[in-house]
């Protein structure tokens, strides 16, 4: 069994945003993908698995920069087509995004509270 890094990314860009507007050196990224990147370790002086990380980092270092590619690519692409979502106007001492995304989901927990009791108490 060969040995590799693989990714998966499904991303839900805002209807307004046409699919084929992120590109990446001229070529359209998808929404959706997967991609896999295998290790072949060398020969090296020192041990197996020197060579084996050897690689795996080299690799490693190829899936993030292909991972960059692909949010930068959209981030470009949708621009400031959803700042409506954090525009919250002055905000007040203590208040920062943070506390504010702590409260949101605070909110939502609290929301869907009962669905999570009948999982909890299931495992009783």
């Amino acid at each position: 069994m060969s040995k590799a890094i693989s990714f998966t990314y499904a991303l839900d860009p805002p209807a307004s945003v046409p699919a084929s507007s992120a590109t990446h050196n001229g070529v359209p990224v998808p929404t959706s993908g997967a991609e896999s990147f295998p290790i072949t370790p060398g020969h090296s002086s020192r041990s197996a698995t020197h060579a084996f990380y050897t690689d795996a980092s080299a690799q490693l270092l190829a899936v993030q920069a292909r991972v960059n590619e692909v949010l930068t690519a959209w981030k470009d692409a949708i621009g400031d087509a959803e700042k409506h979502k954090e525009a919250t106007g002055k905000v007040a001492y203590g208040q920062g995004k943070a506390q504010r995304l702590m409260q949101a989901n605070k909110a939502d927990e609290a929301g869907d509270g009962e669905d999570e009791d009948d999982d909890e108490d299931s495992d009783e």
